[in-house]
């Protein structure tokens, strides 16, 4: 299994999961201050198999230094994976927090390790 982050035109970010069988999923996100994540999608096929976990955790390290947002509602792609409730809780397992904002109630951030160790 390797990650692979694509060349991109800045401030977008592709990171994407293959394994022998080919790409399995992706992550994108918007560098600034803040990293926005955008999107991780993982395969149908492929999903239930901490695909996910490995992508956000790949994102998260390569960026420990800058918060970590998510740009949009967290809601499950094509029907299948995880409702909103249960992303909400998968997001809150990798270290992110609700940080509500009015428009955008379901905001949460993870703070860069450098400031939470402040």
């Amino acid at each position: 299994m390797d990650i692979v982050q694509l060349s991109t035109r800045h401030p977008e970010l592709i990171w994407e999961l293959r394994t022998q069988n080919g790409v399995v999923g992706s992550a994108e996100a918007l560098h600034g201050e803040t990293l926005w994540i955008s999107r991780i999608r993982i395969d149908p096929r492929h999903r239930g198999r901490g695909y996910a976990t490995v992508l956000l955790r790949a994102v998260l390290a390569s960026f420990d230094d800058v918060p970590v947002g998510l740009t949009a509602v967290p809601l499950p792609a094509g029907g299948s994976g995880l409702d909103r409730a249960e992303l909400r809780t998968w997001y809150a397992r990798h270290g992110f927090s609700p940080a509500p904002l009015r428009g955008d109630p379901d905001r949460m951030l993870r703070q860069s390790a450098s400031r939470s160790s402040d």
